[in-house]
């Protein structure tokens, strides 16, 4: 059984958002600091977002 949480992570959807899934349509599984898995609510697909280290100065990725 999957602990739920009344608090959503929002560090986690601002990810989802990023890879272009709906957070309202998937929540997180697993967060560490190598990836993100996330669940889809209806269907149970799993999703994996690889967290990428961001380099210092690089004006891209804020």
């Amino acid at each position: 059984m999957i602990g739920v949480s009344r608090y959503r992570d929002p560090v986690g959807i601002k990810l989802m958002r990023r890879a272009g899934l709906n957070p309202d349509q998937y929540i997180a599984v697993k967060n560490n600091t190598e990836e993100l898995v996330a669940m889809n609510i209806k269907t149970g697909e799993e999703v994996r977002i690889e967290k990428v280290p961001v380099l210092a100065g690089n004006p891209g990725l804020e």
